[in-house]
């Protein structure tokens, strides 16, 4: 089972400046090979008999990029981190061509900068050793990891400056075996997505957004504005983007470390997690509700909610995002065709059940995820319908 490490780096001055040269390296052959394949494409793109341009065809660049004396710089740098950049560009293309991500875009030096090394790199003690990098970079090890069983590794450097190393270690432990489903509610959940509140469960309780981006918005434009002003290529103008990233980075920290807790303490009490399946790129698209999606990290957090119940052996179901959970009763079944989103709380007119729309909708995906297996006989509980009376 691979299991992923990140830890912080303090390299030397000189470190920094091997490092500086990797990174260069890396994002320059990123771009040239992205250039490449565009340029085919705009001059190829009506011959059917052409096909695009793959990892093989820009490897062979990348050698007679070397040759040249203006790019004579790139053998500096490690040869197999540059192969590794050109297979990510590779994957990031297939990716893109199968609808999973967003088109490869041209890295910037102010960005977030990285490097892999796929072997020939060591660790003794808080020391990382990598190629051509000589004397051994301190690490923070916070926690231990099975040294020896490391398959590549990840330098990374933040824009505010600081370096880290994600490593992907084998274990060498089988996955743990699927606990059985089953329609007991109490090992069940279903989750029901929101802006106000973060995630809404079917067992009554509601998660709260915090809304980092929105509590730090005045200092953001202020920092914003404090950049705008300095003249570009100026020392001041430097210090000003570190500190409007400053910013940015603690809310990215404080926005995982709360999806963390929250997927983490959801897949250790519940066997079985049923979610909506969300189309998230065309919600974007409203841009009143825009901002707003984004800050909520709902992708995340469903990447995070697979993957640990993966390696705990728990079960996370999909129902499909064209599914009635707001408007169908969860007592009785019944459809309010006519609820509308303005209406947070109705009342059934078949059952006369006062329901809560968010708290009914995370029951009801509970409910159709459970159906979707093949459980169709769901218990139902006074307790329940009285807690979804009382709401």
């Amino acid at each position: 089972m691979l299991t992923a490490y990140k830890f912080r780096l303090y390299p030397n001055k000189d470190q920094k400046e091997m490092f500086s040269k990797y990174f260069g390296c890396s994002r320059v052959v990123w771009n040239k090979a992205l250039e490449l394949r565009e340029n085919y494409y705009k001059e190829h793109k009506n011959d059917k008999q052409k096909k695009g341009l793959n990892y093989y065809d820009t490897a062979r660049f990348l050698r007679e990029l070397k040759q040249k004396e203006e790019y004579n710089w790139l053998k500096e740098a490690n040869s197999q981190s540059l192969q590794q950049t050109l297979m990510d560009l590779d994957k990031a293309f297939k990716a893109f061509f199968k609808g999973i991500s967003k088109y490869p875009k041209y890295k910037k030096k102010t960005n977030r900068q990285s490097f892999r090394v796929p072997q020939f790199f060591n660790f003794t003690d808080n020391l990382l050793y990598l190629p051509k990098m000589g004397k051994g970079i301190r690490m923070e090890v916070h926690r231990e990891f099975p040294r020896g069983k490391v398959k590549q590794l990840t330098v990374t450097k933040t824009p505010t400056g600081k370096y880290f190393v994600s490593l992907t270690v084998d274990d060498e432990k089988e996955m743990p075996a699927k606990v059985k489903i089953t329609n007991n509610t109490d090992k069940s959940i279903g989750i029901d997505m929101g802006l106000k509140d973060f995630a809404i469960l079917s067992n009554g309780i509601k998660i709260s957004n915090p809304k980092y981006l929105q509590k730090s918005e005045k200092l953001l434009k202020s920092r914003q504005r404090a950049l705008s002003r300095k003249q570009k290529g100026s020392k001041n103008r430097a210090k000003a983007r570190i500190s409007l990233a400053k910013i940015y980075e603690r809310i990215a920290n404080q926005r995982n470390d709360f999806i963390h807790k929250v997927s983490t303490a959801i897949t250790k009490q519940f066997d079985t997690i049923v979610v909506e399946t969300l189309n998230i790129r065309e919600m974007k698209k409203n841009h009143s509700l825009a901002k707003s999606i984004s800050n909520v990290s709902w992708s995340r957090f469903f990447q995070f909610l697979k993957y640990k119940a993966e390696k705990q052996g728990k079960n996370v179901i999909e129902i499909g995002m064209f599914e009635k959970s707001s408007k169908t009763c969860s007592v009785c079944g019944h459809v309010n065709k006519g609820l509308t989103l303005k209406e947070r709380e109705w009342t059934c007119k078949n059952c006369k059940t006062k329901l809560d729309r968010d708290v009914n909708a995370a029951i009801n995906i509970r409910d159709f995820g459970l159906k979707q297996i093949g459980l169709n006989q769901i218990p139902r509980t006074e307790g329940n319908i009285s807690l979804w009376r009382i709401l």
